[in-house]
C-alpha cells in the first residue's frame, strides 16, 4: 500500500501542493497577462483611432475625407477584421471608412463584422476643425486574435512553469531522502544492536529520534529486568524443590523412584526455559558450531561406541550461532543423544549456511518416529512412551527442551524421515558472520 510509506506520503502530498500552487500561479498570471494583452490592444485600437481623428477633415469639393488613413496595410486586407470608419453621432450615417470593409458599415458599437465576426472595438466622438458636428471613429481587430495572442503567451508559460513543476518534485525527493536518511541510520543502529555489533543506542542525532531512542532504552532496560525476575524466581522454586525431592527419593519405594526422577527432570527443564528465556538478550553473544559439536562429540563418543554407532560430523564453514554456545550444546546435545540412543549404526550431524540462518541436521538410521507423532512430540514434556510401549518411545523431554530452547531465539525444529530410514532432526537458527 503507497500510502503505509512515510516516504510516499510526504512525496505525494509535496507533489500535490506543488501543483495546486502551480495552477494557482499559472491561473494567477494568466489573468494578469491577460488584462496586459487588453491593455496592449486597446492601446493599440486607440492610436489608430487618434490617427483617423488627426487626417480627418471636411473638404468643400469633396465632402468629409480622411487622408492619409492609417498606414498599416492589416486595414487595406479586406474583411480582415481590422476595420475603421467614422460615422456622425447623431443618425450615425457613415462618412469614411477603411478599405478592408469593403462599402460595408460596423454594427452599432462595432462589436461584430458585416459578415457578424465578433470584434474588439474603440470607439471615439470627436469634432473636426472649424466644423461642430459630432462624429464618432470605431476602430475594431478580430477578437480571434486577442486570444491568439493571449494563447501564444499562456503556451510558454504554462511550460516554464511544468518544467519548474518536475524541478520541485525532483528537489523534494532528494529532500524527503535527505531528511528520512536518519530514520534509515537509525534503523541500522537498532538492527546492529539486534546482531550485537553495537552495545547501545547511540543519543539521536535528530531531536524527532531522541524520544524514540529514550523509549527503546526504557524498554530494554524493563523485558532485561523482567526477565531477570522471572529467571530468579524459577531458580528459587526449582532450589527450594530439589530439597524436598531429595528427602522424598530416600524414603520412598521402587515404584515410586521413577515419578521422583520425573520430576526432577521437569525442575531441570524449566530452570533450562527460564535461562532460555532470555537467550537472545544478550546481541553480542556468538558461537563456533564447529567448537560446539567437537565439544559434544567429546560427550557422546563413549555412549556411542559402547553401542557401536559411528559418529560422523562436518561443519566446516558454516555461519556463527548468533547467540549463547552453551544454548547451542544444550539444543544440539538433546537432539545428538536421541539420535545416539535410538541409531543402529550411524549418526551423522552436519551445520551449514542457509539462506542467511544457521541450519544443522542432525541424521540417524535408527527407527524413527511416526508422522503423527512429531508434533505431540515436541509439546512440552510430551513422550511416546507415556501410555505404551512402541516403535521410537523414549524421545520426549531433550526433543521439548531443544524446541523450547530453538523457539527462544525465534528458530524452528523440524523432524522429518531420515533417507536412512531414520530421523532427520533439523534446526534453524539465526546466524551471524565469522
Amino acid at each position: 500500500m503507497i500510502f503505509g510509506s512515510i516516504r510516499a506520503r510526504l512525496l505525494a502530498l509535496g507533489a500535490g501542493l506543488t501543483a495546486a500552487a502551480l495552477f494557482a500561479a499559472w491561473a494567477v498570471l494568466s489573468l494578469l497577462l491577460a488584462g496586459f494583452v487588453e491593455r496592449r490592444l486597446d492601446a493599440e485600437l486607440a492610436a489608430v483611432a487618434r490617427a483617423v481623428m488627426a487626417s480627418a477633415e471636411w473638404d468643400e469639393t469633396s465632402g468629409f475625407i480622411v487622408t492619409p488613413g492609417p498606414a498599416d496595410p492589416r486595414f487595406e486586407a479586406p474583411r480582415s477584421g481590422w476595420f475603421w470608419q467614422v460615422a456622425e453621432a447623431e443618425g450615425g450615417k457613415v462618412l469614411a471608412r477603411s478599405p478592408s470593409l469593403l462599402g460595408a458599415d460596423l454594427s452599432p458599437g462595432g462589436a461584430t463584422g458585416p459578415r457578424g465576426e465578433p470584434l474588439k472595438p474603440h470607439s471615439e466622438a470627436f469634432t473636426t476643425p472649424g466644423e461642430d458636428r459630432s462624429l464618432i471613429v470605431t476602430v475594431t481587430l478580430p477578437q480571434a486574435e486577442a486570444q491568439t495572442e493571449l494563447a501564444q503567451i499562456r503556451a510558454p508559460l504554462a511550460l516554464a512553469l511544468t518544467v519548474l513543476g518536475v524541478a520541485l518534485v525532483a528537489a523534494q525527493v532528494l529532500a524527503v531522502k535527505a531528511g528520512l536518511a536518519d530514520l534509515s541510520r537509525f534503523s541500522r543502529v537498532v538492527a546492529n544492536l539486534r546482531d550485537g555489533r553495537a552495545g547501545g543506542l547511540p543519543s539521536a542525532q535528530v531531536a524527532e529520534l531522541a524520544p524514540l531512542a529514550s523509549e527503546l532504552e526504557r524498554l530494554i532496560a524493563a523485558r532485561a529486568a523482567q526477565t531477570e525476575r522471572a529467571r530468579a524466581l524459577a531458580a528459587d522454586l526449582a532450589h527450594a524443590l530439589k530439597t524436598p525431592l531429595a528427602v522424598l527419593a530416600n524414603r520412598v519405594g521402587p515404584e515410586d523412584a521413577a515419578l521422583i526422577a520425573r520430576m526432577d527432570a521437569m525442575i531441570r527443564w524449566h530452570l533450562k526455559r527460564a535461562r532460555a528465556a532470555d537467550a537472545s538478550l544478550d546481541p553480542a553473544a556468538r558461537a563456533d558450531p564447529e567448537l560446539v559439536l567437537e565439544d559434544l562429540a567429546l560427550v557422546l563418543l563413549p555412549e556411542a561406541e559402547r553401542r557401536g554407532v559411528r559418529l560422523e560430523i562436518a561443519a566446516e564453514g558454516a555461519p556463527l550461532f548468533r547467540g549463547d554456545g552453551e544454548d547451542l550444546a544444550e539444543i544440539l546435545g538433546a537432539l545428538a543423544e536421541n539420535a545416539v540412543q535410538w541409531a543402529q549404526s550411524k549418526v551423522q550431524i552436519t551445520a551449514f549456511g542457509r539462506q542467511g540462518l544457521l541450519a544443522v541436521e542432525i541424521v540417524d538410521d535408527g527407527p524413527g518416529i511416526a508422522p503423527e507423532d512429531r508434533t505431540r512430540l515436541l509439546r512440552r514434556g510430551a513422550r511416546l512412551d507415556e501410555a505404551a510401549p512402541r516403535q521410537g518411545s523414549g524421545h520426549g523431554l531433550g526433543l521439548a527442551i531443544a524446541a523450547d530452547r530453538v523457539a527462544a531465539y525465534g528458530g524452528r525444529l523440524e523432524l522429518d524421515t531420515a533417507r536412512e530410514g531414520g530421523l532427520l532432526a533439523r534446526v534453524i537458527l539465526p546466524s551471524a558472520p565469522r
